[in-house]
Parts: C-alpha cells; structure tokens; sequence
C-alpha cells in the first residue's frame, strides 16, 4: 500500500472542485448581483460551507511539499543532499512549474487584453514591468499588479520550492522539530500572526511545506491508513468513517469559532487541510469509477487553476450567473475550464512544449554545473542525467 501518483491525484480533483465553488459562492459579493438559488439550501448557510472550501488551498501546499519530497527521495533515498543536489533541484522544479504556466499565461493574458481590453499592468515602461513579473510568478511577492488574483498562488509555490532544501536539512538534523521554525516565524513577520486579519497568502500555510516533508518521508498517510482497529475490515472501516468523520467537523466548527479565528487560525488553516488529504485517502481514493473521475481533474488540477477564474470574474461574469441555480453555474465552470484545460494541452502537444520544457532544464543545468563547478565533466554529464 502507498500514497501512490494516482492517489495524489485523486485529491487534487477533489481540491481543485472545491476551488471553483469556492471562487464562485463564497460570499455573495462574487455573485455579481445575480440571484442565484442554492437549493435546497439557504443562501447564508451555503456561503458558508462554500466559504470552508478554501482548504483546498492548504491542500494544495501540502501536496506540493509532499510531491517534491518524494521526488527527493526517489534521488536521494536518505534525503542527503548536497549544495550542488540543493541548486539542480530548485532549477528543475522552478523551469517545470513556470513551464506549466506560460501557455495558460499567454492564452489569459492575449484573450484578457485583446478581446477584453482589462489591462492592470499599467502602461509603457510598468506594463512591460509588471507583465513579466507576473508571468515569472512573482507578482504576489513582489506586490505588484496581478492579471487575476488567483495567481497569487504561483508565488507562494515558489516560495514552497526554494523553502524545500532548508526544510529537508533542517528535518534531516533536527528531525520532527524542523516544524518548530515554521511555527514562530509569522510571529517575527506578522504582528499578532494568529489572526485572520494579520495572516497573508504568504504565510497562512507556511506550516504545511514541514508537515508535507515529514509526512512524505515517513509515510504517515499509509501508516494511518493501515491502522487495524478490529479483526473485520469492514468494522474497522466503519469505525474510522464515525471518528473521523466526527474529528473533521470538529476541527471545521474550531475554525469557524472566534475562538478558532483569534487565538489559533494559522495553526488550523495547515493542519485542517492535511487532516482532509488523510482524510481522502482513507475513504475517497478506493471508491471505483469515483476515483477515476476525481483522477481526470486532478491530472487538469494545474490548468483548471490557472485559467478557471477568468471566466467568472473577467470574460464571462454576467453570463455565468445566468442560470438561477447554483449547481449549473459550477457545470459551466467545471465544462468552461475543462475546455480551455483541453485546449491548452492540445496547444502544448502542438509545438511540443515538453520537450521543449525539459530541453531548456537540461541545457541550463549543464550550464549551471559549467559555471558553479568549474566544468567538471562528471557532474556536468551527472545534471543533464538528473
């Protein structure tokens, strides 16, 4: 048994339809004035469960620290890596992250400016400027205008990524208490870091990249799955579904208490979405045809991401509110962005983009290695291998 590729897949289609209904009925102000029925719910109480939605975010982290310390792992079993490891592993990670992004960039950014006419780079100088940053994923560190908000989150992988080789070090020297650093730095950062108010999309889940590594290296996930409470499974399974099941509410009711808000969010807004990641592979991933669908989005999760919200907050914003009830509002979302997820991958297969992705990596990890390593054959032919 394992967290397998599928697995993590599995819950990506789950994270990544809980982003769209998030995005899309979390307050009533991104409904755009229309009158959108939620039955049979009230629409305060489906605000507020689409509200809770924003996990998947955190779920996100996670993943991302998870994936790329088990691709350390697949290099370097013992996760020892050294300074020259560190620099190939950041390069790789960065061009392939970037290199998924640049196409739907480039789609977003000419059917956003051209058929729109929305431009918030500004002009000149500042919009060649920000234009760049932004498709550099830096713009949400950087505060500088973004083409759409959601793209903040290009800098926060970022930011997981260059965190990853300190992190990993740090796990390797000091083990379990590698969290402790992740856990005090908003308070050298962020006055009153537990806040709601104070907390930024930079820091809210800093505490998962250290969860991620630990997680990953020990295989945490398929240990707790693999816990046999009684001899018959399906007791057992029935058993866990109940606490857990109950744990989850608790730890969602937590959160939403002023309580869970003021004293402890940063906390809970990392350890609420890896608990729901477990909670996935405990009772989702197994379940036929299920799995299957949730692993077709979670294998589009990266393109959903980056070009879903254009069509509800730019491109199409009156039109996708159009149909009166909530449930065909996400059908067109999930249709729209699946669609343009299809295109994309169509475009990239085109002009293959891959190989062109993987050519510039192996290019410019040699040419790292010639700067960086005094032209050392072995390790120039050991970076283009890697």
């Amino acid at each position: 048994m394992e967290f397998s590729k599928k697995d993590t897949s599995v819950v990506k289609g789950v994270a990544v339809l809980f982003l769209i209904a998030y995005h899309c009925f979390s307050s009533v102000e991104r409904l755009n004035g229309c009158d959108v029925s939620f039955y049979p719910l009230s629409q305060d109480m489906a605000v507020r469960i689409f509200e809770s939605m924003n996990i998947c975010v955190g779920m996100f982290a996670f993943l991302s620290s998870y994936g790329l310390t088990k691709t350390m792992k697949f290099k370097h079993s013992t996760l020892e890596l050294n300074s020259q490891d560190n620099v190939m592993f950041v390069i790789k990670r960065v061009i392939s992250l970037l290199g998924s992004f640049l196409i739907p960039y480039v789609l977003c950014t000419a059917g956003t400016l051209i058929f729109v006419g929305y431009n918030p780079y500004g002009k000149g100088v500042s919009f060649v400027c920000n234009l760049i940053i932004d498709m550099l994923g830096l713009a949400g560190l950087l505060h500088t205008p973004l083409l759409i908000g959601t793209w903040w989150y290009m800098s926060f992988a970022l930011v997981i990524i260059l965190l990853m080789p300190f992190t990993v070090a740090m796990y390797k020297k000091y083990g379990i208490l590698a969290i402790v650093p992740y856990a005090v730095l908003p308070v050298l950062f962020v006055p009153q870091f537990r806040s709601t108010e104070e907390l930024t999309n930079m820091t809210r889940w800093l505490l998962t990249i250290p969860l991620g590594i630990i997680f990953a290296d020990s295989d945490i996930l398929v240990k707790l799955k693999g816990v046999k409470l009684f001899r018959n499974k399906a007791v057992t399974k029935i058993f866990k579904f109940v606490i857990l099941t109950f744990i989850l509410f608790c730890l969602l009711k937590l959160r939403n208490t002023g309580w869970g808000k003021e004293k402890f969010y940063y906390y809970i807004s990392s350890i609420l979405p890896v608990y729901f990641v477990y909670y996935l592979y405990e009772f989702v991933t197994d379940i036929p045809v299920l799995n299957s669908v949730l692993d077709f989005f979670g294998r589009h999760s990266s393109n959903i991401f980056y070009m879903h919200t254009f069509i509800r907050a730019i491109w199409f914003p009156k039109f996708t509110y159009s149909f009166k009830y909530a449930v065909l509002t996400f059908v067109f979302m999930v249709i729209g962005s699946l669609i343009l997820s299809f295109a994309v991958e169509g475009i990239k297969k085109l002009i293959r983009w891959n190989k062109f992705v993987k050519f510039i990596t192996d290019k410019l990890a040699q040419w790292v290695n010639k700067v960086f390593y005094c032209n050392e054959p072995s390790k120039v032919q050991k970076a283009g291998k890697a």
